[in-house]
This record gives structure tokens, sequence and C-alpha cells, in this order.
């Protein structure tokens, strides 16, 4: 069950702040917070989130842990390496390591050197960008509650968080041993990004725009310290640059100046386009492309392997001073078309080390796995998805066809189609009783579900409250709203025309997709709906959801919420994949021409299909409330108002909604673990018990492959 699937690299990393005009439009309509739960004296402060005050947070303490520990002053190597330094090919390791290098405490003991670690994968070389954060500026810690340093050892934001004070660490070194540090950043700012070329091949982050769509300024101030100005308050830019790996996973964010700048077609009047740039720039792909990570590629053989070798300027120690990684390498092998019953043949045999979430065997194969355990040498961990819905479905709220976008805007119908919808036999039937049943929220473990008790109290009441199985309430409700039974026995609509409810999915679907689709398509028949599957072409699935010609989604999951405004687009519609297509056009065009062209024609038929403010289908919508009280959140400094703010945006998706419906929340994702190997936390060493399934907050990188040995 690999719900991270490969993603473009282009795709939504702009989704969370980089939406033109979206504090103006917050003028309109004033809100104060209201519905949040109280806060309590204790247990309050937002984990590891920066102050606002210039003065910079001091970090000496390991990452891995609550534990304040000394760091080393003393450094140690990986024996292959102190050979090369003996013999002349590498310089000490005192000098390979900046001045502070970061300070990892392994879960359980200090490793020992050695050891080719071996996973696999369906084929994506994206994965082992995913298991790795040596690129990032900011790590998340603690499955998301907190932030700790990664290549900056310090960082500051002023008293209204319009200015951020950045700090490399100095010495840090790209893995051939080139100097990193401000100015790799600032060639990918200026060069790389769309900032000054519009066909350069990186789209601007979000922590680089402000609150209004404009470009963050990017200064240098010395060779290991940096500022990025904005002209709104920016309080989440530190949560930002933890989000993704920041290798080809997510925003580049930093790219090996020394090197890559000889493909760049303004630099290199020879590179007629950005096609080599984009090869080399491949920290998955391209063995040459200088890399930050512990592993650095040193074998790839396209559909078949991917080999990381230990990067001998890693800038990262264990609480000893041990030079991590511990391991010599982590060999990534492909397996053709991610066969299910390949893999779970690989790991029985005993040839796997260690598989994160990275898979296609389902938790039906998990009794599988476990009863050749013994004879494979292995374990089955659980670590916990994060899911906030499992397999879930969404209506289209902005569907061209107005008699079913008045239907399916209509809460009661939503409502009676979650209660009609048979979650304990889901849970059963997919997840093997695994997980909460839900009606579909952010993850459970979002900072704003979890901060004190009052808080997860607020999650359990989103999570509950259109969950019950009652066909006999569903049937009531649609009766209500005049979707009777007609003569076929099928309900109509309002108008007594027949309606059809037709669910949309990808002709390429999987299995989890397809098992809750049978239970979920025969619950609402029961009801009275008369349902149909519309299998549509993976590749104009996209297109044709975001013109409203599909009504109605499943084969998607809500994954994401370290922080609900982080990655908002389930919460705030602000772009064209999810439940409001062209009002996500409002955000996402906003203060760009195309936010007033083409006022003079049917939205849908626009291009791109999409409302402006003043479309009546838009104006005093849920969605244009929603969006109001998100452009005033993300500009609030303080975290528990900011939380104020998410529990009044989720008062609407519980008031006039729900938008989305989910299944089973938080069911787990099995993680092979050699017996051999140490220091993989196990699900109690966790401190929410994991959080796997979102690309934005890293898994398995999150627990630090690096510090993964052999025992023997």
């Amino acid at each position: 069950m690999d719900i991270k699937k490969p993603t473009r690299r282009e795709f939504l990393f702009v989704s969370a702040a980089s939406v033109a005009g979206v504090v103006l439009a917050a003028c309109a309509s004033p809100s104060t917070p209201t519905t949040a739960p109280a806060a309590q004296a204790t247990n309050t402060s937002a984990p590891a989130v920066v102050p606002a005050t210039p003065t910079a947070i001091a970090v000496s303490q390991a990452t891995a842990t609550a534990v304040p520990t000394t760091a080393a002053t003393k450094f140690n190597e990986s024996p292959l390496l102190a050979a090369q330094v003996k013999a002349g090919k590498l310089p000490p390791v005192d000098q390979r390591l900046p001045k502070v290098p970061l300070t990892l405490a392994p879960v359980n003991k200090i490793g020992k050197y050695g050891g080719t670690m071996r996973s696999f994968s369906g084929g994506y070389t994206g994965y082992f960008d995913e298991s790795q954060y040596g690129h990032s500026p900011l790590r998340w810690i603690n499955d998301g509650m907190g932030i700790a340093p990664g290549t900056l050892d310090t960082w500051s934001t002023n008293t209204d968080n319009t200015v951020w004070t950045l700090h490399f660490r100095e010495g840090l070194r790209w893995s051939d041993g080139q100097p990193c540090g401000v100015d790799d950043v600032m060639f990918w700012w200026t060069t790389i990004t769309q900032l000054n070329d519009a066909s350069a091949p990186d789209s601007l982050p979000d922590f680089g725009t402000d609150a209004n769509g404009k470009a963050a300024t990017f200064t240098k101030v010395d060779d290991n310290t940096m500022t990025i100005s904005y002209g709104t308050p920016s309080p989440l830019t530190a949560k930002r640059l933890a989000m993704w790996v920041n290798g080809n996973e997510g925003p580049r964010w930093i790219v090996p100046m020394h090197y890559i700048k000889q493909f760049v077609p303004k630099v290199n009047p020879a590179e007629p386009d950005w096609k080599d740039f984009n090869l080399k720039c491949d920290v998955r792909v391209n063995t040459d492309m200088p890399s930050l990570d512990p592993f650095v590629l040193t074998k790839y053989s396209a559909g078949t392997q991917q080999v990381g070798s230990r990067n001998p300027f890693y800038y990262a120690v264990d609480t000893q001073g041990n030079q991590l990684p511990y391991l010599d390498e982590w060999d990534w092998n492909f397996i053709a078309n991610g066969d299910a019953q390949v893999e779970i043949l690989q790991i029985r045999q005993g040839s796997i080390d260690f598989q994160p979430n990275f898979h296609d065997y389902s938790l039906g194969d998990v009794s599988t796995l476990k009863s050749n355990q013994d004879a494979g040498n292995y374990d089955v961990y659980l670590w916990d998805s994060g899911s906030g819905t499992a397999m879930m479905y969404f209506w289209n709220y902005d569907s061209a066809d107005k008699k079913i976008r008045d239907l399916y805007r209509t809460p009661q119908f939503k409502q009676a189609m979650s209660f009609a919808l048979d979650r304990p036999t889901i849970q059963h039937t997919v997840y093997y009783d695994t997980g909460i049943q839900t009606t579909g929220t952010m993850s459970p473990k979002a900072y704003e579900f979890n901060f004190n008790a009052d808080a997860q109290a607020y999650f359990k009441k989103a999570r509950d409250i259109y969950v019950a199985y009652d066909p006999a309430k569903a049937k009531s409700m649609l009766d209500a709203i005049g979707c009777k039974v007609g003569a076929d026995g099928h309900r109509t609509y309002p108008d007594g025309t027949p309606l059809t409810v037709s669910i949309d999915l990808q002709a390429d679907a999987g299995k989890e997709c397809l098992a809750v689709l049978e239970i979920a398509k025969q619950n609402w028949t029961d009801v009275g709906l008369n349902v149909v599957v519309n299998q549509v072409t993976p590749t104009a699935f996209g297109d044709q959801w975001a013109a409203g010609k599909l009504t109605f989604r499943t084969n998607w999951e809500v994954g994401d919420g370290p922080d609900h405004l982080l990655y908002p687009s389930w919460v705030v519609p602000n772009e064209p994949s999810r439940w409001a297509p062209l009002c996500g056009g409002v955000l996402q065009y906003a203060g760009s021409a195309l936010e007033t062209t083409e006022t003079n024609v049917n939205p849908w038929s626009r291009k791109p299909p999409r409302f402006n403010k003043n479309d009546p289908e838009f104006k005093g919508t849920p969605v244009e409330k929603i969006q109001q009280i998100y452009a005033q959140a993300i500009l609030e400094p303080d975290a528990l108002k900011r939380a104020q703010f998410v529990y009044q945006m989720w008062d609407i998706h519980e008031n006039e909604g729900p938008f989305f419906i989910g299944t089973t929340a938080n069911y787990p994702q099995p993680i092979i673990v050699s017996r051999k190997l140490d220091n993989v936390p196990t699900h109690d060493q966790l401190k929410l018990g994991g959080f796997v399934n979102p690309w934005i907050l890293p898994s398995p990188a999150i627990t630090n492959p690096e510090t993964y040995y052999y025992k023997a």
C-alpha cells in the first residue's frame, strides 16, 4: 500500500504561501478567532519554533532526543575513510566536518561502521532522495511536532516576522569537498528559479514569496549568513524550510554552483536549453552531482539499481563525535512494475535489510510477512501512516452542471452520503481492523490536533461528526432535501428528475481504491442512490476534473498536516485538483492577469477554467469564508492564535460540508527491519508513533537513517 506515489517536482510546491492577493482578500471580512479550544497554562507553546526576536537560536543538543547532549570536540571516522586519509586522498576528519557539526543521537546505541543496507523500490528514483534529509536547512523532528537544525546551525526572525536570518554551518562542504554556503543558495534563487527567467526549471517555493504573492528578497550577508525579507509577516518560514528533503523531492533550495553552472544556459552559451541541467542536477540519477546527503549516489542503472555510498564530507556526527553515516552503502534494487509478490518473496528470503514505506504489498500481506520473520531474520514494524482519511471521496464543488453543483453544495446531501458509508466494514475488510474510523480530516498528527487536551478533543469532534454508519438517518436526510425515491427505486433530484452519482477514478486505480469502492458503491446503492463508476484515462483525469466535467472522485487520501497551514489545499481551496477546483483559482491567480481577464466568459470555458472573486458561484460561499480566514492565519505570529483560525476553518468544513469524507484514519504502514540492524526506531520510540505518508514530512529521513548500523 504505497501512498507516496511519485509527483512532479513543480506540483504544488507553492500551494501554501505563493498565492497573490490573499492578504488583501482578508480585509474584506475581518474575523476574530472564537472557536478554539481554550489555551492551558502548560504544554501550549509550539515546540522548536523560532521566537519572534532578532536573537539567533543556539543549537548544541542532539536532534533525535529531547535530552540535551554535549557536542563532541574530538571526531572519529569510518576505517574506510581513515585509510583514504592515510593515503592522502582525503583531508582529516576534523577538516571535513564543519566547525559545529550537526549532532544526531541514535535512538538505541552508538553504532559501528560498515555494511551495505539493502532496500527495494518499484522503480521510482525519488525514494532514494526522500530517505535522506541532508540538503534541508532545517529538519522536522518528533513526527513533525518540532523543528531542529540541518545545514543551518542558527536561525532567527525579527519582531514582525518579515526578516529571517539564516546562518550556515561554517566549513560545510559538498560531497566533493568544495565549500557550501550562501552563494549556492543565491545562485539557485537568482538563476535556477523563475524569479528572473520564466523558462527556468524551478517555480518559486512557498518560502520564496510573501502572503501577497510577491517574491521575497534573498540577501547575502557573508559567506555563511543570509536573510530572507518579505513584504508581509511570514511566521511559517521556519516550518516551510523544514518541509520536503530539498534535494529533488520538493524545492531544491540549494545547488552546488561550482558544478552545475556549466549546464545553465545563461552561464554557458553552449547550453541551448535546460535539458542537460535537469539531468545533471538530479541527485537521484547523476553520480557526478555533488550532494549534501549522508549517502551519495555512486551507481545508477535505469530501472535496475541505485547505490548510495558514505559521503566523506557529511556534516553530522553522533553524540560521541563519530562522523555519520555508520553504513558504507545503501543499495536500492528496482522491482519491475512494483510487483508485490516479488517484493514479499525478497523479504521472506532475507534479501532486504530495511524496507521503509515505499512498497506495493498491503496490510493484508502482514500476516504472511510475520509468519516468516524467524526464517528471514527480520521484524515487521508498524509505523503510523498519519493519514487523515485513508481512501477517501470528495464531490466537485464546482461542477459545470448547475443541477449537480447545487446538489453537491448542499451540506445535508453530503452528510447523508457520509452516514450511509459502512466504515466498520471498510476498516475490517480493507484495513484489517487497524486505524480509526473517521469522517475525514487533516492528519491526526497535526500540531493543531495535538498541542493540548482540548486540541485533541477538537480532533475527536471533527473526526466523529458524520462518522456513524446510519443508513436510516441517511435516507431520512435525503428525503428531507427532496431527493425522494422514484418509481424505478432510485432517488431523484429535488425537481423530480433522475439522479445519478458518478464515481470518477483513474483507470489505473490500485486494489485499495477498488476494495473500498466495492463496499462504498453498495452502501450508497442501499440508500437509493443510482451509483455508476466512471473510469477515466489517467492522463485526461486532471484536466477534466479542473474543468468541472467530473463530479465525485476517489483514489486519493489526505496525508498532510504537520501544520494545517503549510500545505493547506485540503482545507483551503488554492489549486485545481481537489474539492473546489475553480474556487481554488481565486487564490491561485489572484494578483495576476488571469484574475481579471475573461470576465465575460463562462468560468468553465475560461483558459484555464477558474472563478474570479466576483463570480456569483464563488461570492458568499463557504470557500470565500475559508480563504478569508486563511489569509489572516498565515500572518499571525502566535501559534495558538493560528490554531484558532484553523478551528474556524474546520467549523465551516463541519457545518457547511463535509467537503471530503474519509474512511479509516491513521492505519499503519508495515516497515521491514533486519534483526541485524539497530537504531531503526520502533513504533513506540517515535514521538507520535510515526507519521509516514506525507512527502512534506519525509519518512524515513526523519528517523535519521545515517544512524542505522549493523550489530554484527
